[in-house]
C-alpha cells in the first residue's frame, strides 16, 4: 500500500482479526490516492495463506501466485468492457452467480468493482439484491471518487472507507522517492494534494502542455488568438484534462480577486499571471466563467458535441476582456 494509506489498512486489519470484515466495503475519495491498488492488495490479502505481520500478503504461497497470475479462481475484478463507460447490467448479474459458488480454496471470495459510480440504474439495482443478502465469505470492494453518484441505497449497505490526500510532506517525499522531475510541492499543489495524479503531471510532460494552454488562453484574452481554432485544437486532444484546468485557474483568479493575500493558490507558479487576468475583469465575470466550466465538464462526460461546448467557453472568456477593452477605449 502507499504511505498516505496507513490508516484505513489498519482499520480494516483490525477488523479482520476480531472477526467483523464487512461483506462490502466503499472506497472513496479524490482521484490519485490509489484507491484501487489499496482493493487490489486488500483482495490479495483476503486470499492469502501465510499473511504478513501487517496483514498483507506474503507474496509467495499458492494464493498469491496465482492472483499474481490473474488466475485465482475466488476473485472477480468488474470493470466497464473495452470501449464502454458503464458496468452492464450482466456483468452484475454474472458476478451475483459468481458469488453464490463455494470459494474454491475454502476462504473468501472477492470483487473489486471499479469505478463503481459507472454503474447504471439497472445494474445498481441488480448489485443492491447481492448486498442485501450477501453470500457467506464474500467480499466486495467498491471503489469510487463520485459515491454521490451512487444510490443511496447502494451506499448505505457498504461501510465506508474514506482516503484523504497526503500530506505535503509524505507526498512530497513520495515524489521524491520516485525520481520525478519538477518541483514536487508545485507538482502535489496542481494535483490537489493526490500524489498519483502528481506522479502522471510529471510523467506525461502535462506541465508543459498546461503552461501552452495558459499562454494560449493569455493571448486570447488580448485577442490575439481566435477561440474557435483553439477550441478545435483542443477537442482533437481531449477537452477534459485542459477544462479541469480552466476550472483550477478560475478558482485562483477568484480567490485573488476577493482577497489581496488568498490563504490558498494551487497555480503558485503563474500566481502573478493569474492575478493580471483578475485584475482586468469583474468578479462577476470569473464567476461566471467558472459556473461556464463547471457546466462544460458536466456536458462533456454525458456526451454533448465537446467542440460547441468548448467554443462558447472560450468565447465567453474573450468576450469577458473584449468588453473591458472596449469600455476602457470609451472613458480615455
Amino acid at each position: 500500500m502507499y504511505p498516505w494509506q496507513q490508516s484505513q489498512w489498519h482499520i480494516l486489519q483490525e477488523a479482520r482479526q476480531q472477526g467483523r470484515m464487512p461483506h462490502a466495503l466503499l472506497l472513496t475519495g479524490p482521484k490519485g490516492l490509489g484507491k484501487e491498488h489499496f482493493a487490489q492488495e486488500m483482495a490479495q490479502a483476503l486470499l492469502c495463506e501465510a499473511n504478513t505481520a501487517q496483514g498483507g500478503p506474503c507474496g509467495e504461497c499458492r494464493s498469491c501466485l496465482l492472483y499474481a497470475a490473474g488466475n485465482h479462481p475466488d476473485v472477480a475484478v468488474v470493470k466497464p468492457l473495452e470501449g464502454k463507460k458503464n458496468i452492464a447490467v450482466d456483468q452484475v448479474r454474472e458476478l451475483s452467480r459468481y458469488l453464490t459458488l463455494k470459494a474454491q480454496y475454502g476462504g473468501h471470495r472477492v470483487v473489486v468493482l471499479a469505478p463503481a459510480e459507472a454503474m447504471n440504474v439497472n445494474s445498481a439495482n441488480s448489485l443492491l439484491k447481492t448486498l442485501e443478502e450477501p453470500s457467506e465469505g464474500a467480499v466486495l470492494l467498491l471503489v469510487t471518487h463520485r459515491p454521490a453518484q451512487l444510490p443511496a441505497t447502494i451506499r448505505s449497505r457498504c461501510q465506508e472507507i474514506r482516503f484523504q490526500v497526503a500530506t505535503a510532506e509524505s507526498g512530497e517525499a513520495w515524489l521524491r522517492s520516485q525520481g520525478v522531475s519538477g518541483d514536487p510541492k508545485l507538482l502535489l499543489a496542481l494535483a490537489d494534494g493526490a500524489p498519483l495524479k502528481a506522479k502522471a503531471l510529471a510523467d506525461d510532460n502535462i506541465i508543459q502542455e498546461r503552461q501552452d494552454s495558459f499562454n494560449t488562453l493569455e493571448n486570447m484574452a488580448k485577442q490575439t488568438i481566435d477561440p474557435i481554432g483553439a477550441a478545435a485544437s483542443w477537442v482533437k486532444a481531449g477537452p477534459e484534462p485542459v477544462l479541469s484546468w480552466f476550472y483550477l485557474w478560475s478558482v485562483d483568479m477568484v480567490r485573488l480577486k476577493s482577497c489581496q493575500t488568498p490563504p490558498h493558490v494551487s497555480n503558485q507558479d503563474i500566481q502573478s499571471n493569474l492575478l493580471n487576468l483578475a485584475n482586468q475583469v469583474s468578479l462577476k465575470a470569473l464567476l461566471l466563467w467558472q459556473e461556464r466550466v463547471q457546466s462544460a465538464l458536466r456536458e462533456i462526460e454525458g456526451n454533448s458535441n465537446a467542440t460547441l461546448v468548448m467554443e462558447s467557453v472560450l468565447m465567453y472568456w474573450q468576450a469577458m476582456f473584449r468588453r473591458r477593452q472596449a469600455r476602457g477605449a470609451l472613458s480615455s
